[in-house]
């Protein structure tokens, strides 16, 4: 009977630490659609959760010997959440860095409403909340590989809407001298006050971009 409940144990801690593995998965497929940034995941760790399951299985054969299937969980379980640590981390760099020029292009567009304020926010939103599950795991999609594939549409659905609103806010610009300026600011480039030309300065106070810069000290 004990043997039972620890065999129990362990394949629940496996589900799991499997889960985490696979939202983890999940989310850097939607990042690739949504950021255009490759994210890489520890190779050895995706393979170590279906490893550990195999010693699970061997350890039922040889008459329940668990013990080194309790050290490879737990050291699994670190491995994971490391890997699981680390992406969210990266994800949350990315997600700011956009969420900042998401809030400022629907502030811009309060004002000249050029773009669909819905999309802004909606965008604006996931961006905040991130709440991608709900984009993903539905009764319709039951394998991995299907969601995966929703997470990297959805993705790819967000980057295009994106990239729609930019060019819908900042299209106006398309021929003007302000529009090289225009492209640095969205791709993240630093702009540099003392590398901008009066001009260029007066230009950008000129616009309609100018309540909307911000000038940090680095």
């Amino acid at each position: 009977m004990y043997q039972r409940y620890r065999r129990q144990g362990l394949e629940d801690e496996l589900e799991e630490i499997a889960q985490k593995m696979e939202d983890t998965l999940l989310q850097q497929a939607l990042a690739d659609g949504f950021f255009d940034e490759t994210l890489e995941i520890d190779r050895e760790a995706k393979g170590a959760v279906s490893e550990t399951l195999d010693t699970l299985q061997r350890a039922d054969r040889d008459e329940g010997d668990y013990d080194a299937v309790e050290e490879q969980v737990e050291a699994l379980r670190e491995r994971v959440e490391n890997e699981e640590t680390r992406i969210a981390n990266k994800i949350q760099q990315l997600r700011i860095k956009r969420q900042e020029k998401v809030s400022g292009m629907r502030r811009l567009n309060e004002r000249v409403e050029r773009a669909d304020s819905t999309q802004l926010k909606a965008l604006e939103t996931l961006l905040e909340d991130w709440n991608w599950k709900t984009h993903v795991y539905s009764e319709d999609v039951d394998t991995y590989e299907q969601r995966r594939e929703e997470a990297l549409q959805y993705g790819e659905d967000m980057s295009f809407v994106f990239t729609q609103l930019k060019n819908d806010l900042f299209g106006v610009y398309d021929g003007t001298e302000l529009r090289p300026l225009v492209d640095k600011l969205l791709d993240d480039d630093r702009l540099i006050l003392a590398a901008l030309s009066e001009t260029e300065r007066q230009q950008l106070a000129e616009s309609d971009l100018g309540e909307y810069i911000e000038l940090k000290l680095s």
